[in-house]
């Protein structure tokens, strides 16, 4: 019992000292902030009403939106969207912005003196953004939906 444990140990330790004990090196730009990017031409792809998908019943390539720079445009639909709104004035074109640069949990619209703020699904980080997933209601509090959009 004692040789085995002996060579227990023995072979631990040999097998500890053997590994190679180089740090790991960590990437500075990996360390560093970079703003959200949203910008290009997004299309919708799906509707969610109160988490139900309801896209089969409604022709959804239809509607695209356009993020360039600080400007936004929305192509002609007949799909509600939250700055098409019934009260105030609506609006297609206009300005929009993040609620925060580097990691937007709310993309703001405006057109005129209307600002139209519009919950993101889920978080937008970087560069590497092919999704935009948006999350409001239309006058009715009880009913939420949820657009997909791609590039």
């Amino acid at each position: 019992m004692k040789n085995i444990l002996f060579l227990t140990l023995f072979i631990s330790l040999a097998f500890f000292t053997a590994c190679d004990s180089e740090e790991f090196e960590v990437r500075q730009d990996s360390l560093e902030n970079v703003k959200a990017d949203a910008s290009g031409e997004w299309t919708l792809f799906s509707i969610t009403r109160n988490k139900t998908d309801i896209s089969e019943h409604f022709d959804t390539s239809g509607m695209k939106l356009t993020l360039s720079g600080a400007n936004f445009t929305l192509s002609s639909s007949s799909l509600p969207f939250p700055t098409l709104k019934t009260t105030g004035t609506a609006f297609s074109t206009g300005n929009w912005a993040f609620d925060d640069d580097y990691q937007p949990s709310v993309i703001h619209f405006k057109g005129g003196s209307e600002t139209v703020p519009v919950n993101l699904t889920y978080p937008l980080y970087g560069k590497n953004n092919n999704s935009l997933g948006l999350e409001f209601s239309l006058g009715c509090g009880a009913s939420t939906y949820q657009y997909q959009f791609k590039k």
